[in-house]
């Protein structure tokens, strides 16, 4: 579809256009929100992290409010510094974040906020090009980074989580990288990691499955196209999509590759599952749900004027959430039925959306937060906070 096509194309211009201009004049930020011990935390367009408060109110209704804000000694007086386009991940007590200027953060993150004993990494690489543009993910002690150091180069970084934690030098954080010697391709994903093994692809076609304890390949294949999709695993396969317009399977043992189905669109946000049914969002408007017991295409669904969708669903009970370009939210039974919609005050919606219990966080393009609760067939707006990179 063009309309695909041309949101790729900018997609891509606002992400590429950080290695070669002004590191710090990001448009949009893609973070999603994370949501731990009364607070939310959430990346933005001018290099913050934002917490939320969530505070009980008499009548036991969640109370959404500002509270402290995060930036690394480069946003110190300036409007704006490098966003933050991964999620933050939030574990015994740590929130983790990736920088588009190519350092990894581990905080303090408590229902009292984000403040003090803040840790960096620096990645290597290029000033003009190194960034990390997805989470950094925690993995049995380890933290897992995918990064880019130069255009068209790339490398995955694990960390000892406790070395970064108590401020030691980044000789004795990082554990191992991948590869140890020449770069792969650029790559603007966050790894999969499962029974010890990350799984990711990079803008080169390539799709590593690595050894997180000394970085080990296991095994590299190639596909159709770019990958940026944090993959799925369902048991023993990994589910990807692809800017081939291309839906993948392929065998976490062997690395062997299976063609699913082609959409219309490239796949850029990455899908949900149940443990049985994948929903794959694709650029041409469509969700795919994929049956991987039965190896079919079981619904897809696409609204009534479709719009590119960029950010990654959410499963809910026996429901899936969606969003896309349109600003809908919208909330769909097992069969793919609409059962309702949630136009989003802030525009387009690309950041992943992310749930806890029966509560969907949606983070905006234009900086809005909103919480949406599942209730039966409905999407009941519990609360939301506009303009949180002010």
């Amino acid at each position: 579809m063009a309309i695909a096509s041309v949101v790729v194309l900018a997609a891509l211009f606002v992400l590429a256009g950080c290695n070669t201009r002004d590191r710090g004049s990001a448009t949009q930020s893609w973070s999603g929100v994370a949501v731990v011990d009364g607070s939310a935390f959430v990346g933005t367009k001018n290099g913050r992290i934002v917490q939320i408060r969530l505070l009980e109110g008499i009548g036991g209704e969640t109370i959404a409010q500002r509270g402290e804000t995060f930036g690394p000694p480069e946003v110190e007086g300036s409007a704006t510094g490098p966003a933050f386009y991964g999620t933050p991940i939030v574990e015994d007590g740590r929130l983790y974040a990736g920088s588009y200027h190519g350092v990894a953060y581990s905080m303090r993150a408590d229902g009292a906020g984000v403040l003090g004993d803040v840790r960096e990494f620096p990645i290597d690489g290029n000033p003009l090009a190194e960034g990390i543009a997805g989470s950094v993910v925690p993995a049995g002690g380890a933290l897992v980074i995918a990064a880019s150091e130069d255009a068209g180069a790339g490398r995955l970084y694990v960390l000892e989580a406790s070395r970064l934690n108590d401020g030691l030098t980044p000789l004795q954080v990082e554990r191992c990288r991948y590869p140890a010697v020449e770069p792969i391709g650029q790559l603007w994903t966050t790894p999969t990691v499962v029974d010890g093994v990350a799984y990711f692809g990079d803008l080169s076609h390539r799709f590593h499955a690595v050894a997180i304890a000394d970085c080990r390949l296991v095994w590299s294949v190639e596909l159709g196209g770019a990958i940026v999709a944090p993959p799925v695993v369902v048991g023993g396969k990994i589910y990807v999509g692809a800017f081939d317009r291309v839906f993948y399977e392929i065998d976490r043992a062997t690395g062997v590759v299976s063609e699913l189905f082609t959409a219309e669109g490239w796949f850029w946000a990455g899908a949900a599952t149940d443990g049985r049914h994948v929903y794959a969002p694709s650029l041409d408007g469509t969700l795919y749900a994929y049956d991987t017991r039965n190896r079919t295409v079981i619904w897809t669904y696409e609204e009534a004027e479709p719009q590119p969708i960029l950010s990654a669903p959410v499963v809910v009970g026996d429901k899936i959430v969606m969003a896309s370009d349109s600003g809908a939210v919208t909330l769909l039974s097992a069969g793919g039925v609409r059962l309702d919609s949630f136009v989003n005050p802030g525009d387009q919606v690309r950041a992943p959306l992310t749930v806890l219990d029966d509560v969907v966080y949606v983070h905006s393009l234009g900086e809005v937060v909103t919480a949406l609760r599942v209730d039966g067939t409905r999407l009941v707006l519990e609360w939301d906070i506009e303009d949180i990179d002010r």
